[in-house]
């Protein structure tokens, strides 16, 4: 089973090329932005926190889209 997730970061929401699951999703998550700390995991979503290119703590989400969880973070995103 794939499912494709989205990746949100302060700056930006990607979307993901359909993967085996949530944990290829926060690979490539941690692939492009650098070291993430991931402090929530669940089998629908993980979030952390980086350093942005600035060298400021910023904040992750990876959520998989076919769980229902997405429009949640996206309104969370955007109130921060």
């Amino acid at each position: 089973m794939t499912t494709t997730a989205a990746i949100i970061t302060n700056h930006v929401i990607s979307k993901t090329e359909p993967i085996d699951g949530l944990l290829d999703a926060m690979i490539t998550a941690q692939k492009t932005l650098g070291q993430i700390s991931w402090d929530h995991i669940t089998m629908e979503s993980a979030h952390g926190t980086y350093l942005d290119t600035t060298g400021e703590t910023a904040h992750v989400s990876v959520i998989d889209i076919s769980a229902g969880v997405l429009q949640g973070a996206v309104k969370d995103w955007m109130a921060a």
